[in-house]
């Protein structure tokens, strides 16, 4: 019998099995570019050796899908607990180390239930007759002037109603979009320069500020009309939780070095770099950080977001008897 034939046979198939299609080479030959090109943590890894580790655990990927393996070892290779491999608006590929000490106690289900965006929801009201609660949450892509004004307008009432300082609630803002988040607070936050992001390079860098109550980085900006006049800068109290995220820690730095300011609660999540958003063809799409949250005065927020005062954190607690609440407002009335 001859064994050849069937020798090319087994070897034909072997070799169809591991076949990636053009589809599927495309996305991960893009996912490695752009990541070896964009990352802040590019500087950190052997890339001859990388590129070989993730070429090899893909070998066997048929479709876009089974690359998960292959990229989530590209961000733990990195230490990027902010990239995302994303296909059909589903996450594929992200790392999560060692959690931070701080993190030992986080609860999957309680961040859940905050990053539905149905249980918690936007809340802005009076807390006595001076002091204005506001609850920022996580916010999607799309309409930045009517998101801004869901915000904007609220604090602009409660202003009218007598509101002079503020408690900024944070703990329930597991990120998104950032933009109308600041613009919406941009009043409250006051004009000048307020943070920005740190990267490897001058142009992977970049600048927060607010300017006639308007919320700019680097050219761009909502610019939502507001009928705000500045005056003196309010007493704000941020409050900040282990499930304060991404934008969510956006807002919070924003806030961090600016006068009259006090934060409580507990040290946020920890993912403070901004991201890319880089599309791979038609069902897929990369984000990895390029840059690190700075704040007002240039300190850099490798880790987390810090508070002043230590209060655990009881997510739905009505604000009678919420204790960061009851001694945010203690210190608000300060003289």
């Amino acid at each position: 019998m001859n064994k050849f034939p069937l020798l090319l046979l087994l070897l034909w198939a072997a070799t169809a099995r591991g076949q990636k299609s053009p589809e599927v080479k495309a996305v991960l030959d893009s996912v490695v570019a752009h990541t070896e090109r964009a990352s802040l943590y590019r500087n950190k890894v052997d890339w001859p050796s990388l590129r070989a580790e993730v070429h090899q655990l893909a070998a066997d990927a048929d479709s876009i899908r089974k690359l998960g393996p292959a990229v989530k070892h590209l961000f733990a290779a990195l230490g990027d607990e902010h990239a995302r491999l994303m296909h059909r608006n589903e996450q594929l590929a992200y790392f999560y180390g060692e959690p931070k000490e701080h993190l030992k106690l986080f609860n999957p289900e309680i961040y859940n239930r905050i990053q539905s965006g149905q249980e918690f929801t936007f809340l802005a009201q009076l807390i006595g007759e001076r002091t204005g609660y506001v609850r920022i949450v996580g916010l999607p892509m799309g309409d930045n002037v009517a998101m801004s004004k869901a915000i904007q307008d609220p604090i602009q009432e409660l202003q009218r109603k007598g509101a002079e300082n503020w408690i900024i609630d944070l703990r329930y803002d597991g990120g998104g979009n950032m933009f109308p988040m600041v613009e919406g607070l941009a009043t409250v936050i006051g004009d000048g320069m307020v943070g920005g992001t740190s990267g490897l390079t001058e142009t992977e860098s970049g600048v927060w500020k607010v300017m006639n109550g308007d919320f700019f980085y680097d050219d761009y900006s909502v610019a939502l009309p507001n009928d705000q006049v500045p005056g003196a800068l309010p007493k704000v109290a941020v409050l900040t939780s282990m499930y304060t995220v991404s934008s969510g820690e956006v807002v919070a730095v924003v806030f961090k070095g600016r006068e009259s300011t006090r934060f409580f609660g507990e040290p946020t999540g920890g993912l403070t770099t901004a991201n890319d958003w880089t599309p791979l063809g038609e069902s897929a799409a990369l984000m990895v950080s390029t840059s690190v949250y700075k704040d007002r005065n240039g300190k850099v927020y490798t880790d987390f977001v810090d508070v002043d005062e230590n209060f655990e954190f009881v997510p739905g607690q009505e604000l009678n008897v919420d204790k960061a609440i009851i001694r945010a407002t203690a210190w608000l009335n300060e003289l």
